[in-house]
């Protein structure tokens, strides 16, 4: 029964026996529409009471089933994409316990309404819902691979073919996973990108492939006609996205769809630069061919012409990632041709040299000539050398303000970090407590107008009165006022757990700044460690011993928290490449006071000591070198305790290193006393 307005209430379906359609086939195509639809199942009359009703359509916005007895409503269930429910990957329902009784299905969906219903027990359903999991985390995995491995030679060749191809591999796998509706593990209860999310995802994967062909198949060198046609579609995804923000996710969808209708010609384009020379079209007409297979099999499945077999189900999966794949070996062929070519110009270019000095030596035949030459050339290869060394130096420079920088960003990144959980946390529960509120107002509202009635001796003021208590009874009033006073408790919380971050961020300073400001070395430490949030804490066990009734010190607390978080970082890291579990990583933060033999105060001293690899005594002696590391390429740029060692000194700290591989490094700074007293640091500031 189709209910246009989506206003048809459950009682009110028995009325339209007359207008029931019988639905054929055993995935029935209502296509795309705006509409709500009524769909009665029957045939599950006689089944055993562990047998489930599956309607196998995760991407569905809305299912609302019904247990129907005339007029009646003896029972419902929501599910659906829009609810936002994990549990629902398949969704299924239980029978009515009596035979008589109706099972009655609104569904309602911005995406083509498929309606594979089947009778099914529940342990069936669980195995199904397993094998699936598998399924999609085995496609996942391999997904992730081909990503990282592209992600390598992104970064390595730098060409934007393969960044775009990033973004390809990455929205084509999050399409999958909206088809098969394990998009709501990513967006959770945000029920917008729930219900858009495959129109989202499917415009920004048509933008991803279409860029990417721009680049791969080089359309402004071999092809440039096709350009105009690439750039018209490129808006008609656009207008899908502009369409699913603005609210209208049947025409996002419809859009996305209208796209899609131009892959035959990618093709065709594949093979107009096939024919033009370019090497890399046989590779992108291979895999595009078999994309363009996969789909179809999928239509062909969804329309009914094919039968719905696991196999089946399987192959636009297996398609997308023979396509990833292909492209992926044909992008790394695309380094072999890049390097062939530079080869042969390196060859020419060599000839071509040799060629000219050989005229060089033919032309200067006198030997005084000669030499005045060479002496020449000299001069200019000690100039070159000079230039070079000037820019080795300036590389050098910005390298260490790149690590700055760097510094800077993961702390940007940590207080970003910490203060957005207990932000989230308090949205959280805002929402759902405006919601309960709006439940109490509307049982204070029925009891205040049952008690109008009845002041005022109205004939229906008992009536009035039994609805609001039946109300209460069916909001649960009890459980509304608990769980709102459980909302403001977690709201406080977590208030007071941002002003406790925000709170100890005053003790940072200026991360570039040369000013001396007075702070508490055990506040900088434990502002440190807030900073690092789940960066330490959750890759190992950190243990902190703070001596309290220290004096501050004058320093450049910006900085000095830099040094900490630096070398508490790398113990984490030393102590990940030891142990496995994260029981088993310790690292140990302490400040104490250090005293001479009068119990007069000399110094501050903080230790950081973990149980990670430790290092040998070469090691250990070159650690504060610049570009020394014995991290993998890629994971360090071996300044990061040369700028440690270089903020110490600016401060008159002294660096002990104690370590032994297999037991663990401590680093010990001492920090005199009469650093405290800021005259001399802050001449030096003045005189600068």
């Amino acid at each position: 029964v189709e209910d246009p307005s989506g206003t048809l209430r459950p009682e009110q379906v028995h009325l339209k026996q007359g207008g029931v359609e019988r639905l054929e086939g055993a995935r029935p195509n209502l296509g795309s529409t705006d509409a709500a639809y009524w769909v009665r199942v029957s045939g599950w009359q006689g089944a055993p009471r562990n047998a489930r009703v599956v309607l196998d359509n995760p991407t569905l916005d809305s299912i609302d089933v019904f247990t129907l007895n005339g007029a009646r409503v003896l029972g419902s269930v929501r599910s659906g994409a829009a609810y936002g429910n994990p549990e629902d990957l398949i969704p299924s329902f239980a029978l009515p316990l009596n035979e008589a009784h109706e099972l009655w299905f609104r569904v309602r969906s911005t995406k083509p309404l498929l309606l594979p219903f089947s009778l099914t027990q529940v342990d069936r359903v669980e195995a199904t819902r397993r094998r699936r999991d598998l399924a999609v985390a085995l496609y996942t995995g391999m997904v992730l691979a081909i990503l990282i491995y592209n992600t390598f030679l992104a970064f390595t060749t730098g060409q934007r073919a393969y960044f775009s191809y990033l973004f390809v591999v990455l929205t084509v796998g999050l399409v999958q996973w909206c088809f098969n509706g394990y998009d709501r593990l990513i967006w959770g209860d945000f029920s917008w990108m729930a219900v858009n999310g495959l129109a989202v995802m499917g415009a920004l994967s048509g933008l991803a492939a279409l860029v990417f062909a721009r680049h791969f198949l080089e359309v402004r060198r071999y092809t440039p006609r096709w350009n105009l046609m690439i750039t018209l579609l490129l808006w008609v995804y656009a207008a899908a996205l502009i369409s699913a923000f603005l609210g209208m996710p049947s025409v996002a969808y419809n859009l996305v769809n209208l796209g899609a209708l131009s892959a035959p010609a990618m093709l065709i384009l594949s093979i107009v630069s096939w024919r033009k020379g370019n090497p890399s079209a046989p590779w992108y007409f291979v895999a595009w061919s078999i994309f363009l297979v996969a789909v179809t099999m999928q239509a062909l499945r969804d329309f009914g012409v094919m039968s719905s077999t696991p196999m089946a189900a399987a192959l636009l999966p297996i398609g997308t990632v023979l396509e990833m794949l292909l492209l992926s070996f044909a992008l790394g062929n695309r380094i072999n041709v890049l390097k062939r070519s530079s080869d042969e110009a390196n060859a020419k270019a060599l000839a071509a040299s040799l060629e000219n000095e050989r005229i060089v030596k033919e032309q200067n035949a006198e030997l005084e000539t000669r030499v005045r030459e060479r002496t020449e050339d000299l001069a200019k290869a000690n100039s070159g050398l000079s230039n070079a060394l000037h820019d080795l130096q300036g590389a050098q420079d910005q390298l260490i303000q790149t690590e700055k920088l760097a510094s800077l960003g993961q702390m940007t990144a940590g207080i970003a970090h910490e203060l957005n959980n207990p932000i989230n946390y308090v949205q959280s529960n805002a929402t759902s407590l405006r919601r309960d509120l709006e439940e109490l107002i509307q049982v204070i509202e029925a009891h205040v107008a049952a008690l109008s009635g009845l002041a005022s001796d109205a004939p229906d003021g008992m009536e009035l009165l039994a609805k609001a208590q039946d109300m209460a009874r069916t909001l649960d009033l009890s459980f509304l006022i608990e769980e709102s006073r459980q909302l403001i408790q977690g709201i406080l919380d977590g208030a007071d757990r941002t002003a406790h971050i925000v709170g100890g961020l005053r003790v940072f300073g200026r991360m570039d700044g040369d000013n001396l400001v007075a702070a508490s070395l055990g506040e900088l430490l434990e502002a440190s460690i807030t900073v690092l949030g789940d960066r330490a804490r959750s890759k190992a066990k950190l243990n902190v011993d703070l001596e309290e009734g220290l004096p501050p010190l004058w320093c450049q607390s910006g900085k000095l928290s830099q040094v900490f978080m630096n070398i508490i970082v790398n113990a984490v890291q030393a102590t990940e490449s030891r142990w496995q579990d994260v029981e088993d990583r310790k690292v140990e933060v302490g400040l104490i006071g250090v005293k001479d033999g009068a119990g007069k105060l000399q110094a501050l001293k903080v230790f950081i000591r973990d149980n990670g690899t430790g290092m040998d005594e070469v090691t250990r002696q070159r650690i504060f070198d610049p570009f020394y590391t014995t991290k993998d390429v890629g994971k360090g740029t071996g300044l990061g305790l040369s700028i440690v060692k270089g903020i110490l000194d600016d401060h008159g700290a002294e660096v002990r290193v104690e370590s032994a591989v297999g037991e663990g490094t401590e680093f010990q700074l001492l920090f005199a006393i009469d650093a405290m007293k800021g005259g001399g640091t802050q001449d030096r500031n003045e005189a600068a």
